[in-house]
């Protein structure tokens, strides 16, 4: 006999994923804080003898969805961008603070930049933490304002630093096996298919099981990444197309939603 869900609360939304056409998994939300799904239909009155409304003429339908996620998710901000999780060896601007010691300062990272132009810029940091001064490499530190690399080793012009002085050194370096998701101005958001999974307890106290399917979940491409003093909730909103795609019994659907023990 099949389970009574004529009365029952959502305990918790566990997890939400989402799939490609190819059935490969974009994105899972599993640190869900609260998701809402609305339902509408517009309801225009067909009027009769004075007025008097005779029926109504009921049409568009639509269905909107907004999941809540603590956390970021590399695959969900690529959902909304449109672009692809990429993974491979790629070039970021590199920041160090370093000490001077005996005209000197070893570098942590290795740059990459075109040999004799290793360094973007190098500053003195000041009082205050203020940026001073403009330095130039050049292969052998051979004037004041000049300094040299080689090896991770920054090399100064003699008298332009004391020991103890706090230089910013700024150059490009690799990462590898690093992630990549992008925001191309020429692609869009997605469709995908959806499944939310959520746990129920009835009147009874029984707990009960249910996942939502969304055939064709549009990402509506508006995402806010928040960082800063408080948590970095992650909304991914989109909306229910009509199943176009299956035949027979879901077809034309927007979404299912299956009840267990």
């Amino acid at each position: 006999m099949a389970i009574n869900v004529d009365g029952f609360y959502v305990t918790s939304v566990d997890m939400a994923s989402f799939f490609d056409n190819t059935n490969g998994l974009v994105a899972m939300l599993d640190e869900i804080q609260d998701a809402t799904i609305s339902n509408t239909q517009e309801n225009n009155d067909i009027t009769g003898k004075n007025g008097a409304v005779i029926g109504t003429l009921k049409r568009n339908k639509a269905v909107s969805v907004t999941i809540n996620n603590g956390l970021l998710v590399a695959g969900a901000i690529a959902m909304e961008t449109g672009s692809p999780v990429e993974t491979g060896t790629y070039t970021i601007r590199a920041t160090e603070i370093l000490t001077v010691q005996d005209n000197s300062a070893t570098l942590e990272g290795t740059p990459v930049g075109a040999a004799g132009a290793e360094i973007v810029a190098l500053r003195k940091k000041g009082l205050g933490g203020m940026l001073e001064g403009t330095y130039e490499q050049d292969a052998t530190a051979s004037a004041t304002g000049k300094f040299s690399y080689a090896d991770q080793t920054l090399t100064f012009f003699a008298g332009d630093f004391n020991d103890g002085d706090q230089i910013a050194v700024f150059y490009d370096m690799e990462v590898e096996n690093a992630v990549k998701v992008s925001n191309d101005a020429n692609t869009y958001s997605g469709v995908y298919k959806a499944f939310i999974d959520l746990q129920l307890s009835d009147r009874c106290d029984n707990i009960l099981h249910a996942q939502m399917i969304i055939y064709r979940f549009d990402a509506d491409g508006n995402l806010d990444i928040n960082v800063g003093g408080t948590d970095a909730v992650m909304s991914i909103t989109g909306r229910a197309l009509k199943d176009t795609c299956n035949v027979g019994a879901d077809a034309g659907k927007f979404w299912d939603i299956i009840f267990w023990e």
